[in-house]
């Protein structure tokens, strides 16, 4: 109870709850930094036990557990490296191709590819998506000797949602490595490298650096989240152009043109803009080559909704909420890494309905079971 209820309310309400619960009103009343103290030893152990797990996995698959890479001279199975997409009766690019089709009849700018020509998962049903973010709380001010340097303002907690056949998992840790290293051995452990893979992300640079070295050994789809890529483009157009209206043009047709993925159109028609209209022509070269580093990432958005298909990385987001935002990013509330990790850790549990396994055997399942089924998803 205690746990649940500091995942919810501050250590002080969670405290006098507890009390007036227990009807302590005395010298044996639970104390605030008693309570502190506990959760902040409970979470620890919890990401411990993540990492104790993470690693045998690791270790046990051919990997190295401090970089989540394949060992040097180690050869990975063919059930690990390669996805069991043979012998299944589909017609997903005749989908595809009949989305594109549909969806050319009414738009001025046509789709330009072929449904060969778009990188789409194929089997959808039995895909595993993947979304990965960071989430930073203010980071409580620490003393500090005159000529060390400086700590970062804010505690980022990373947060993981796997999703798979309408079931989901979460996972949190202090660290981007860490996160992508207990995702490897979480579709190690449950034997989900034999399907497709499909990350979706928000662009930021460590994300794609820890992708491309922890996974590079298995192939994937990794889209950038068309949310992201919106208000990327309309924060540089913003500081690019002269006024809002003009802005707001230029906005509107390069999204219709980004929204099929035709990264191509976009940079054409950004050179096409006339200096008169145009305040910042830094921003503008800054926003092409930002389309121009994103472009194996940016995928047809029309066609994936026409089909069904995710766009974007809400379950993570709204992970990064239930997991960190909703208790501590209140009421000028400052933390710890340690206070910070534990906290969503604790909440890990509870989400993954793995709070009873833990508190009555100390164990982690790390599987998505019957009661995990995707509430996050959108």
């Amino acid at each position: 109870m205690s746990s649940f209820l500091c995942t919810k309310l501050s250590y002080r309400a969670s405290a006098d709850t507890l009390n007036l619960f227990l009807h302590r009103n005395d010298s044996s009343t639970v104390k605030l930094r008693t309570l502190s103290d506990s959760m902040t030893q409970i979470g620890s152990e919890i990401s411990c036990e993540l990492t104790a797990i993470t690693n045998g996995v690791l270790k046990e698959n051919g990997f190295d557990a401090s970089t989540g890479m394949v060992c040097e001279n180690v050869i990975l199975s063919k059930d690990i490296t390669t996805p069991r997409l043979s012998g299944k009766n589909t017609n997903e690019n005749q989908a595809v191709q009949e989305a594109i089709d549909e969806i050319n009849q009414f738009r001025e700018e046509e789709i330009p590819f072929r449904a060969e020509e778009l990188d789409i998962e194929k089997y959808p049903a039995d895909c595993v998506y993947i979304s990965i973010d960071d989430i930073g709380v203010k980071r409580q001010k620490d003393t500090r000797v005159p000529g060390s340097i400086r700590e970062s303002r804010y505690v980022e907690n990373t947060v993981a949602h796997i999703q798979h056949a309408g079931r989901s998992y979460v996972i949190t840790a202090i660290g981007m490595r860490n996160v992508f290293k207990s995702v490897l051995a979480f579709l190690l452990m449950n034997n989900l490298l034999t399907n497709e893979l499909v990350f979706f992300t928000d662009g930021a640079r460590n994300i794609k650096n820890n992708l491309e070295e922890v996974f590079s050994f298995h192939p994937y789809i990794a889209i950038l989240d068309w949310y992201h890529l919106k208000k990327k483009c309309q924060e540089l157009l913003s500081m690019a152009m002269c006024g809002k209206e003009k802005r707001n043009a230029v906005l509107k047709e390069l999204q219709s043109v980004l929204w099929i993925g035709n990264v191509d159109e976009a940079l054409a028609y950004l050179k096409t803009l006339p200096p008169s209209a145009v305040r910042d022509q830094k921003r503008l070269d800054e926003l092409a080559s930002y389309l121009e580093r994103k472009r194996k990432n940016i995928t047809c958005y029309a066609v994936r909704e026409k089909i069904e298909l995710r766009n974007s990385s809400n379950p993570v987001e709204k992970a990064n909420d239930i997991l960190v935002a909703q208790r501590q990013k209140h009421n000028g509330m400052a933390w710890s890494p340690n206070g910070s990790g534990a906290l969503a850790a604790i909440q890990m549990l509870y989400q993954n309905h793995e709070a009873d396994l833990w508190f009555c055997q100390k164990q982690l399942r790390l599987s998505m079971s019957s009661e995990s089924s995707d509430t996050l998803c959108a």
